[in-house]
């Protein structure tokens, strides 16, 4: 039995491969956006954990003053 592989136009296929990459390139993109994001989220949350955390100690020493 023969078996039969029809070729598509490398035109198309190239056009294919384009079309990959650039789909590629966009998730890329996209990906480091959000990682950007969450790093500048993550400096945000660390300073503000920071200022609660020096208010209790203020406090606390505060309290201990009374």
């Amino acid at each position: 039995m023969t078996e039969f592989i029809h070729l598509i136009g490398t035109e198309d296929v190239q056009r294919a491969g384009n079309n990959m990459r650039a789909a590629a390139e966009q998730m890329t993109r996209a990906a480091n956006t959000i990682d950007e994001a969450l790093r500048q989220h993550q400096g945000f949350m660390n300073e503000w954990i920071d200022r609660v955390e020096a208010v209790f100690q203020k406090t606390m020493k505060d309290l201990e003053e009374i």
